[in-house]
């Protein structure tokens, strides 16, 4: 039968995927900052959503300090739509402090031919990650990201 090794590749994919070096990264990440966000850097969990489009899905972020380059921080990112969970892209983004220690957050990320490069403009607080998005293909939206619990 046909359908057995199709099956056994696609879940086999699936189990890679969740194994990924980036969500072993990001759950310890959670479990060295469980209770303490004292400033913005650590992992964060929410929603991306695409305006033209109305395409939305889940978005995760470690952010830390860039070893060796003061002011600025390193966004690392994983997105998923559907039922796929796709990327692990660092964005280096030199930052602004802002009064209460909030983090103004505007640079661009080249990605893949196929997506383009993202312009980010938001701001990071210890619980709160908001920012507004383009691309050079035409899209725009929003990140909404909190701390996990």
């Amino acid at each position: 039968m046909r359908i057995a090794p199709c099956l056994l590749a696609l879940a086999a994919g699936f189990l890679a995927v969740s194994c990924s070096p980036y969500q072993r990264d990001f759950r310890q990440a959670v479990a060295a900052a469980q209770g303490r966000h004292a400033d913005p850097t650590g992992p964060w969990k929410g929603t991306w959503h695409s305006v033209p489009s109305g395409h939305d899905g889940p978005l995760w972020c470690i952010i830390t300090e860039t070893p060796g380059r003061a002011g600025s921080y390193d966004f690392r990112y994983r997105a998923g739509w559907g039922i796929l969970n796709f990327g692990d892209y660092t964005h280096t983004v030199p930052v602004k402090r802002r009064p209460g220690g909030a983090l103004g957050v505007t640079g661009s990320m080249e990605l893949p031919a196929a997506v383009g490069t993202y312009s980010l403009d938001g701001m990071v607080t210890n619980d709160r990650f908001d920012a507004k998005y383009t691309s050079t293909k035409g899209d725009h939206g929003t990140f909404t990201l909190r701390r996990p619990e």
